[in-house]
């Protein structure tokens, strides 16, 4: 069976020069800074509100710092899989068991982040203003996210526990995009310009934006 390692170790030798592979101490510092973000995201996502969460259309409110802090993590992952991907199969034990640690550690709290959301969709069934941007960076998150845990199923030779942890958070990560890209309009008649909430006094904003 040709392992995901060694078809993007192909790819990448043919489009990029020679890529660094991580040592497991490492890749263990890179899923802890992960999971430290990934908390750090919690308390904004506790935060949102059905008057704060259309606040989105103007750059307002916790949504955008949510997505911001989303895309960070989105961009460190990109950066770091191929890294991971040009790293030997790891054969120390100890080290195998450190870096499912470390992944299990970011799978519980990254889970904790979009149940958080997942439960916050159900106050905006009317406002798909918000679901579109929100799905979009989710479906960015789970792709990139899929490939890290391909490549660390493959560095850590199956270490127990990995795969399965990886198709939770897969799982969930589908949930979240689901529930917001589900989000619609219900149909009405007096639906406020977006350029007139702009216009609009900032105190007013999220009444116009609710009503």
């Amino acid at each position: 069976m040709v392992s995901f390692r060694n078809l993007i170790t192909g790819a990448l030798a043919v489009a990029t020069p020679a890529i660094a592979a991580l040592t497991p101490a490492q890749i263990v510092t890179a899923l802890r800074d992960l999971t430290t973000k990934s908390q750090a995201l919690q308390t904004p996502a506790q935060q949102i509100t059905i008057i704060n969460g259309p606040l989105i259309i103007i750059g307002l409110g916790p949504f955008p710092q949510i997505i911001k802090g989303f895309t960070e993590i989105i961009t460190i992952t990109t950066a770091t899989v191929p890294q991971i991907v040009d790293t030997p199969t790891i054969t120390v034990v100890a080290d195998r068991q450190a870096i499912a640690e470390a992944f299990r550690d970011f799978v519980r709290v990254h889970q904790a982040l979009l149940n958080i959301l997942i439960g916050k969709s159900g106050l905006f069934s009317t406002v798909p203003i918000i679901g579109q941007p929100v799905a979009a960076t989710l479906r960015s998150l789970e792709s990139i996210v899929d490939a890290a845990a391909f490549a660390l199923i493959d560095v850590v030779a199956g270490q127990e526990g990995v795969p399965a942890q990886a198709q939770a958070l897969s799982t969930t990560i589908d949930i979240a995009i689901k529930k917001y890209e589900g989000l619609s309009l219900t149909k009405r008649e007096n639906v406020i310009p977006v350029a007139a909430i702009k216009a609009a006094p900032i105190g007013r904003r999220a009444e116009m934006i609710a009503a």
